[in-house]
């Protein structure tokens, strides 16, 4: 069969070629075949006429060759849909993101190119059936020139979606049905009833996250099933179906207490313990929201901002940077919604924190700048933006900026007026100061004391800070390595394994796999480092 479509020809109105077959079908010929042919350089029009069926028109197009051999890559022409804007925000919008495509003389495939997405993912926002992202809005009205339009109709977007549960985030509980591809697929932990996402060394040595079915971890043995009992415990344990509270305790008041529970969890049994829980709240607070007016509306937002950036952080410590930056972005818009500066500030500082991760010194730079504008002065706000924009200038090269830039965040630290709202970044502690300072000079080549300042943010841990510990052990590894250190480093490695392993946290793994990879070009045969890689190996799939 030689369907009209796909990579070999253009058509209008017909699906396959030939003669009327069963039920309509039409069944190809030799003479239709014959008819099929085509003289490169030239356009042609043919008629086929299906026994019992209306006359259908083929037409074939050529460009550079045969339209046969369309180039890979290159989407079929297909005429404009007529779009509704009237239906909702989301059609609004794709009538206004066409329009300027249009302005600008651009095709979907071109406007696409320039944003870094497919000109596909373009068509179906122009058609409303996939949702734009904040990032996506931005790049797109920087590059059509809009002034911001498309940025400002996405606030209305977001707060459609919000009021209406089938929108983007029922259809992420699947990743299916054209929704955008977020949450429970890139989730450390079951994948879905029959699947459990592991760790797994590649044939090039490097640790991924996979999806692996139970029954082939059952064959694999020890590892196998050790785990598949770390994603076993992390199920999909929906345990908030209802909204009754306690009559004596508001529901803000018991969703935040709840919420630093859950943090209390994460940090001790990993991000995917968790996930699902965060995911069900959220949904439980937009349903509490529209029941609410007033005052208790706007704390309902606050404190959905809140468990959409904890979501965020879930997903990044899960690996899943797609995820993290979504949530991250809906926790922007509803703190913004809100109307306060702090929770603001507090969304771009973990904005930057993202940017970082990706090793983006300019966007980490301007974050912290942005989030530094808005924390109050002697805030602990003021000394976590300060302590990101240090960040930034390690990632740059900017040796002296960083250390001038870690010198205000001690003495903001030493003379802290008063705590965050609703204890928000109780993480910025002494030990995490001194962790993230000893990254920076790891980044900026002082392998040797940057190792040091591993070992002493170590030592002052708080024991339920599990998973944290595991993270700066895999990353003192990586110092000592590079300073050359490969018995220290693996004695790290070792410890960073197991609660690796625990938590299921892809940081660690991340970390775990670098250092076997500073260990090999070490090319060292020390007791040490041979018990690192058993051990490591022991806790990872290998790739057939």
């Amino acid at each position: 069969m030689l369907p009209l479509g796909g990579s070999d020809c253009s058509r209008q109105g017909v699906g396959r070629v030939g003669s009327a077959g069963p039920a309509g079908q039409l069944r190809e010929t030799p003479g239709i075949r014959r008819s099929l042919r085509c003289v490169l350089g030239t356009e042609r029009r043919g008629t086929i006429q299906p026994l019992g069926g209306a006359r259908r028109e083929v037409r074939h197009v050529d460009g550079s060759g045969c339209p046969h051999r369309r180039p890979k890559g290159e989407r079929m022409p297909q005429p404009p849909r007529q779009l509704e804007p009237g239906r909702s925000n989301r059609d609004w919008f794709g009538a206004e993101l066409r329009h300027w495509r249009r302005q600008r003389g651009l095709t979907q495939d071109q406007l696409g190119a320039l944003v870094h997405v497919s000109g596909d993912l373009i068509a179906k926002i122009e058609k409303a059936v996939r949702a734009c992202t904040p990032g996506l809005a931005e790049a797109l009205d920087a590059v059509l020139e809009t002034g911001g339009v498309l940025g400002r109709a996405l606030v209305r977007v977001l707060a459609e979606a919000d009021n209406r549960m089938a929108d983007v985030d029922s259809t992420a509980d699947t990743g299916r049905n054209g929704g955008p591809p977020l949450p429970d697929e890139a989730m450390l932990g079951p994948a879905d009833g029959d699947e459990v996402r592991v760790p797994c060394r590649t044939a090039e040595g490097r640790i991924i996250i996979v999806t692996m079915p139970r029954r082939a971890l059952l064959r694999g043995g020890a590892a196998g099933a050790a785990l598949l009992a770390m994603g076993a415990a992390s199920g999909h344990t929906r345990t908030l179906h209802s909204t009754a509270f306690a009559p004596e305790v508001h529901p803000v008041r018991h969703l935040r207490q709840l919420r630093r529970t859950l943090v209390d969890c994460d940090n001790l049994l990993g991000p995917s313990r968790a996930i699902e829980t965060v995911r069900d709240h959220i949904r439980l607070i937009k349903q509490l929201r529209r029941n609410a007016d007033g005052a208790d509306h706007r704390a309902l937002l606050q404190v959905q901002a809140e468990y959409a950036e904890f979501c965020g952080w879930l997903y990044q410590d899960a690996g899943d940077h797609d995820a993290a930056r979504y949530w991250t972005d809906r926790a922007l818009d509803w703190a913004h919604a809100d109307g306060r500066r702090e929770p603001v500030a507090y969304v771009m500082i973990r904005k930057a924190q993202l940017a970082a991760e990706r090793r983006d010194p300019v966007e980490t730079a301007d974050l912290s700048l942005a989030a530094q504008h808005l924390a109050p002065p002697r805030s602990r706000f003021a000394a976590m933006s300060t302590l990101s924009s240090a960040h930034g200038h390690a990632l740059g090269g900017d040796k002296a900026a960083c250390h001038r830039a870690y010198d205000t965040v001690f003495g903001l630290m030493d003379h802290l007026t008063g705590d965050t709202p609703h204890r928000r970044g109780t993480w910025m502690d002494t030990p995490h100061v001194q962790a993230q300072r000893a990254h920076c000079l790891s980044l900026l080549g002082e392998h040797e004391a940057a190792a040091e300042g591993f070992t002493r943010a170590i030592s002052a841990l708080p024991p339920t800070y599990r998973r944290d510990r595991g993270f700066v052990l895999s990353q003192a590894a990586i110092a000592h390595a590079h300073a050359d250190e490969p018995e220290q480093a693996a004695l790290k490695g070792i410890q960073a394994i197991p609660i690796a392993t625990e938590t299921g946290s892809a940081r660690i793994f991340d970390g775990l796999s670098l250092l076997d990879a500073d260990l090999r070009r070490l090319r060292t045969s020390a007791t040490e480092v041979i018990q690192f890689r058993e051990a490591l190996d022991s806790v990872v799939l290998h790739q057939a």
